[in-house]
């Protein structure tokens, strides 16, 4: 796992500090549940594409699939 170091100002650190007790644990939830947001919102501008067939053929909806399940990993 890759670590990150971010900078907040002093007052939301105090703030977080007396919510949770691993910020860190707090940071990661949240950016996977912005991750699952973004996942949903892709989903839905796909489906509503396919529904009024403005999209891409076959080939081309294929093609980036692939090439994006390459990026995630």
């Amino acid at each position: 796992m890759a670590k990150i170091s971010i900078s907040l100002p002093d007052e939301l650190l105090t703030y977080i500090d007396q919510k949770v007790e691993n910020r860190s644990a707090l940071i990661e939830s949240l950016l996977q549940q912005w991750q699952q947001q973004e996942d949903a919102a892709l989903a839905v501008a796909c489906a509503l594409v396919d529904e009024l067939e403005l999209g891409w053929g076959s080939e081309w909806q294929n093609a980036a699939i692939t090439d994006w399940e390459t990026s995630r990993l």
